[in-house]
């Protein structure tokens, strides 16, 4: 019987034990990591560093599969945010045979934003309003429960607003830098 998460060990013979569907818990030489892959991102991170004796190490990595995003999709995405920097508002760069920028259906307020959820989105993105930086809020963690790249844009009426990403994987996050993303 599959189970939706798997638990592995990396011993010195390599992996044992059973994956999951969706992700795998691997104990390994430098603690306890998560790995999971769907159709855009196969990535491995520490969610618990701890030297553990008797076991293999085991590299962290984020891999796009379509490889990076292109810098001008995120340059396009702050300019459209930009535009209304007093309400929250939602784009994603999805995936279908290219990168693209989309903007869904949503209901915009200056404090919340509700959005349709597009397929193949590879990178969520939502902003905050005027003078507020680019921080997750306790909001963003209880909703951005998927296995996805999230980012938050702030600072929109300044000549430089900021970003700030993150690797989320059901519920566990890690930021990341915007050169792991774009190229």
């Amino acid at each position: 019987m599959t189970k939706p998460v798997g638990f592995l060990i990396n011993s010195l013979t390599g992996l044992e034990g059973e994956p999951g569907i969706f992700y795998d818990y691997v104990m390994a030489a430098g603690g306890l990591f998560l790995r999971a892959k769907n159709a855009h991102l196969a990535v491995t991170v520490c969610i618990a560093p701890q030297e553990v004796r008797g076991l293999a190490p085991i590299e962290e990595s984020i891999h796009l599969i379509h490889g990076k995003i292109s810098i001008y999709f995120l340059d396009l995405a702050l300019s459209v945010l930009c535009a209304k920097p007093d309400i929250e508002q939602y784009l994603a760069i999805t995936w279908q045979d290219h990168y693209s920028l989309a903007i869904p259906g949503q209901s915009q307020t200056a404090a919340s934003v509700t959005y349709e959820t597009l397929p193949g989105t590879v990178l969520d993105i939502h902003s905050h309003t005027g003078g507020v930086p680019a921080r997750f809020s306790s909001i963003d963690s209880d909703d951005e429960l998927g296995f996805c790249l999230y980012a938050v844009a702030g600072e929109l009426r300044s000549l430089t607003p900021t970003l700030t990403l993150r690797l989320g994987v059901y519920g566990y996050f890690l930021t990341i830098e915007k050169g792991e993303v774009f190229v």
